[in-house]
């Protein structure tokens, strides 16, 4: 018989991962998607579209919390829940309905990087990603963990490229939980260790804007955290404007006599400002308006 599975994800990871479940075999009785999620083009890695092509059951707008929606998914019995980058807080009312658990597809290197933002605040705090996957509790991605992969980052990692990683961590790590899923015989998962742990909240890290009074270093990794184009940049005041930057940027010596934020224009187009300690060279295109 066929495990029955509660879909709820995002993203071209999530769709890989319902087109895997599908090809296993499956039942897929429900699918959630992030509300944004609503693409049809054949360019986008919607999980949306992916459901309605395989002619699942796709929930609207629904708050997996209204009493309505968790009395039809009562009545769906599903076996399993999975949440592969769901953006929504799952409580135990829904939680205590799959048979055989719930289960998260999270990415950060748990119990390091829980919540939010977690490729942003890895290049930020100079440390390993990683995806993890773990039990759902109450709490948020602080559920025992059956498998997880570090990620090691490059000197010029960005937003972007450690996202890339991620998704392909991600996918490795759920095709080795397949089997187990199926045969709803889930392999030992292991408490996580709180004396480690970091967690950050939804709101995006220090508003998006740089702060010149940091060091170069800090600075050029905020950069970096925040170039995932189309996306919106790094922010910054410069020279009285309000102005976005993208890596690659370069660090270099303090500018004598200029304060942190002072910029010192050069003849190619790249730009040179006084950081609280050191300075940061732009190159020619790399601030934006």
């Amino acid at each position: 018989m066929s495990p029955s599975v509660l879909y709820m994800a995002y993203g071209e990871i999530g769709r890989f991962c319902l087109t895997e479940m599908l090809a296993a075999g499956f039942d897929v009785v429900g699918v959630f998607c992030r509300a944004a999620d609503r693409a049809e083009r054949d360019d986008i890695p919607s999980v949306y579209t992916a459901a309605r092509r395989a002619g699942l059951h796709v929930f609207g707008a629904v708050d997996p919390s209204d009493p309505a929606f968790l009395e039809e998914a009562r009545g769906l019995a599903p076996d399993l829940l999975l949440s592969v980058q769901y953006d929504r807080i799952l409580k135990p009312p829904l939680l205590a309905i799959p048979r055989h658990g719930a289960y998260n597809l999270h990415f950060g290197p748990l119990p390091r990087l829980r919540g939010c933002f977690p490729t942003k605040w890895a290049i930020l705090e100079n440390e390993p990603g990683g995806v993890a996957f773990h039990c759902i509790d109450p709490g948020i991605d602080t559920g025992d963990v059956i498998a997880r992969s570090l990620v090691a980052l490059a000197p010029d990692e960005t937003d972007q490229t450690l996202y890339g990683k991620l998704v392909e961590a991600g996918k490795a790590l759920f095709l080795q939980q397949l089997g187990w899923m199926h045969a709803l015989t889930p392999p030992p998962a292991l408490p996580q260790e709180e004396s480690r742990a970091s967690y950050h909240p939804k709101q995006i890290p220090y508003g998006g804007m740089i702060d010149w009074s940091r060091d170069a270093a800090w600075i050029e990794r905020f950069i970096r955290a925040f170039t995932f184009p189309p996306y919106p940049a790094a922010k910054a005041l410069l020279e009285g404007r309000e102005v976005q930057i993208r890596a690659p940027v370069a660090t270099g010596p303090d500018l004598p006599g200029l304060a942190a934020g002072a910029a010192q224009r050069h003849g190619d187009g790249s730009v040179t400002i006084q950081c609280g300690a050191g300075s940061l060279t732009v190159p020619a295109g790399g601030v934006l308006a």
